[in-house]
């Protein structure tokens, strides 16, 4: 009954605080679940949360609440009990636990006075379930947890009027510290494949400099929007003429508010040639952030990175330590009873032919207090996975220790993995009647000391699933800088080509290098020897002729071998009417139409066998364009799988399958892929071994018939 009353009071706060703000600025509402990744529960008798809160350095903030709802142990008690909130390491509140009360509600007014870029919320907890008597440090009673999606930062706001300074490229308009989603508008001098390449290769970079954001690029026709930063570019004459521009000279890269709203900007990058304007937007695509100051640039020389294959950037260097430090990872400190694990990420390149006898290092440099307990350990996991533990032996600790550690390559996946260490401490003296010092309990893992090291393997892999690239835009990230791809729109439509970018976009977040090399056209013939994505309501013969899924307007049909359609799965056994022949026919859609689907399809290229082609389809494409930007959403995002999705976003349910041909890509040595081939492939298998006992027998029989006459001839 209390738990209603505070929801119920609570609800009205919030309309109040509603009210009054908005007279006088914008407001944006963060849930804390899009500020933290870490686990939420704050356990033993005290314990800490730190949440880190950014600022956009274009905000006046004119107010900052934070709604904070944390459920609680029934066990506490209200006289040892309680729940702290500090904000910037000042205390901001502080209330006991009531045992009558489930969730603890509070709204809190955060000062300004000291805000700064990145903001610290610190939760801090303490936890008793006895008065005056024994209880244990470690007790499972002793818990609480913040509800990170029902708690929310609500912040009011002013944007600052944007200035002819460049510096504010990157502080306002490509600030990382936006908010979801990052909204921006691009505008080219016209559709030319040229121009609409220089656009996708900008969108690439963004969502590599942003990162960790949902993206959202939206293509304008020479028509500036009210409500976002737009970037041109083009010649300095349409930029002169888009911007009212009457001075006779412009710069290369500069930034101007725009004229319909002062508060959004609008970043030009021109030039006097062709040439000189794709020279401009490489600049602006490397050149880093301190050399952005001043009113605007003229380039005169830029020289492209040299990028090969299966060199990205995003994956680590094979064969090679790699510091944790390199990583960009700071030191780990741990105390308490129960520290939150240190969580260390980092890529291999998909497509590793990973033996199962081969061994990753995990070289671990660490140290621990001597108030620790000498039966405490530190648990090692690879991908959720339990590695092993390290036993810590002195009970007077350690300055410094160094362990290796040999892994099973076999728990590495393609793309990102996760290597998670957990500090599990205990005080000596600690339980029941004895008042342990947690504060004791200390360690730190030594980030420039520790390393991993994941020996050279070939590359080989087997092909198409979509996971792969909604991973890490694999295979089209196997060179940084996408030179082996090209994005192929069906024709220049507006969403269309908005579709391309906010894909482009979403690739650059998988790949953190700029596409300096990634294509844009409308001629599937240009760019057969690539990697392609098809973008668009069509989807040209050649392509369909490889693909067992073929889409016209009229239905679908799905051309399949009649042991693969027996045996394959979901997609089939949920939205087709199944047939004993060898084609299955349906339409798939429940109200009958195809329009209203989105499909995504991979499969091998007709033109390169070491090629991959990726199909977004749509007659829908307002639809299509939001499942680019669903692909920013780890929701949908996760469901993608297989080499077929289809999105059905009346039920905003994806239904997935493999129905296309595997093939492989790579260069695994001659003896080991006629090992995998043979392995893997039952018919190889069994044409093998009747072969191999065919020519033993033969040898066999060669033997004795030799020993044979050998013997007759008296030899024996």
């Amino acid at each position: 009954m209390k738990r209603k009353g505070i929801s119920v009071y609570s609800v009205l706060v919030n309309l109040f605080f509603v009210f009054l703000s908005s007279s006088y600025g914008e407001e944006i509402k963060i849930p804390l679940k899009e500020l933290t990744f870490k686990d939420p529960t704050l356990r033993s008798i005290q314990g800490e949360y730190n949440i880190k809160v950014p600022i956009p350095s274009r905000y006046i903030v004119k107010g900052l609440r934070l709604h904070l709802e944390v459920e609680k142990s029934v066990a506490l008690v209200k006289e040892r009990s309680s729940i702290s909130v500090f904000f910037n390491r000042k205390l901001v509140y502080q209330k006991p636990y009531d045992p009558l009360i489930d969730i603890v509600s509070a709204d809190l007014n955060l000062p300004l006075d000291n805000l700064e870029p990145y903001n610290d919320i610190t939760i801090k907890a303490v936890h008793h379930y006895c008065i005056n008597c024994c209880e244990f440090e470690a007790s499972p009673e002793l818990w609480s947890k913040i509800d990170l999606d029902s708690s929310y930062i609500l912040i009011n706001y002013e944007e600052k009027p944007i200035l002819p300074d460049s510096i504010l490229i990157r502080d306002y308009i490509l600030d990382p510290k936006l908010y979801n989603p990052v909204k921006l508008g691009i505008i080219t001098e016209d559709k030319s494949d040229y121009y609409l390449s220089l656009a996708t290769k900008l969108a690439g970079y963004i969502g590599n400099y942003i990162k960790y954001r949902k993206i959202n690029i939206e293509y304008f026709s020479q028509e500036l929007p009210v409500n976002k930063d737009i970037i041109v570019i083009g010649s300095k004459d349409f930029v002169r003429k888009l911007l009212g521009i009457d001075a006779k000279y412009i710069a290369d890269i500069g930034i101007l508010p725009n004229p319909k709203n002062i508060t959004k900007g609008v970043v030009y990058i021109t030039g006097n040639s062709p040439e000189s304007i794709r020279r401009s937007l490489f600049s602006f695509m490397s050149v880093k952030n301190e050399m952005y100051t001043g009113m605007d640039y003229y380039l005169r020389e830029f020289h492209k990175p040299d990028i090969k294959e299966y060199s990205t950037l995003i994956s680590i260097p094979l064969g090679k330590r790699i510091y944790l430090k390199q990583l960009g990872y700071e030191d780990f400190k741990f105390s308490g009873i129960y520290p939150p694990p240190a969580i260390v990420e980092f890529r291999i390149p998909q497509g590793l032919f990973i033996k199962k006898n081969e061994k990753i290092l995990f070289h671990f440099a660490y140290n621990y207090g001597a108030g620790t307990r000498e039966d405490s350990v530190i648990n090692i996991y690879l991908n959720d996975r339990y590695v092993t533990s390290l036993k810590i032996e002195k009970k007077y600790g350690v300055v410094l220790k160094e362990e290796d550690i040999k892994i099973p390559a076999y728990l590495l996946q393609g793309g990102l993995n996760r290597l998670k260490i957990e500090y599990a401490m205990m005080a000596p003296g600690g339980g029941y009647c004895i008042s342990p010092n947690i504060e004791a309990l200390r360690g730190t893992l030594f980030t420039d000391k520790s390393f991993i090291y994941v020996p050279s393997m070939p590359f080989w892999f087997e092909m198409p699933y979509l996971e792969y690239f909604i991973d890490s835009a694999f295979p089209f990230s196997l060179e940084g800088g996408m030179a082996h791809t090209a994005i192929v729109i069906t024709n220049e439509n507006e969403k269309f080509i908005s579709s391309a970018l906010t894909l482009s976009a979403y690739m650059g977040t998988r790949i953190f290098f700029p596409p300096y090399n990634i294509e844009l056209s409308s001629n599937l013939e240009e760019k057969k020897d690539k990697n392609i994505i098809i973008i668009g309501d069509s989807i040209p013969k050649s392509v369909q002729d490889r693909f067992y899924l073929k889409i016209s307007d009229e239905d679908i049909k799905i051309d399949i071998p009649l042991l693969k359609h027996i045996f394959n799965g979901n997609l089939l056994d949920r939205l087709l009417n199944r047939q004993q022949n060898v084609s299955v026919r349906a339409n798939i859609n429940y109200l009958n139409r195809i329009t209203d689907q989105v499909f995504f399809s991979m499969g091998q290229s007709p033109f390169d066998s070491q090629r991959t082609i990726l199909i977004l389809y749509s007659k829908n494409e307002d639809q299509l364009y939001n499942s680019t930007k669903n692909l920013f959403e780890p929701k949908f995002a996760g469901q993608i799988k297989g080499d077929v999705a289809i999105w059905d976003f009346y039920e905003n349910q994806y239904y997935t399958d493999n129905i296309n041909e595997k093939y492989y890509i790579g260069n695994l040595p001659l003896i080991q892929k006629i090992i995998y081939t043979i392995g893997f492939d039952p018919t190889l298998f069994a044409l093998s071994a009747v072969a191999i006992v065919v020519i033993l027998s033969l040898m066999l029989k060669k033997i004795l018939d030799t020993r044979e006459k050998r013997r007759l001839e008296g030899e024996l």
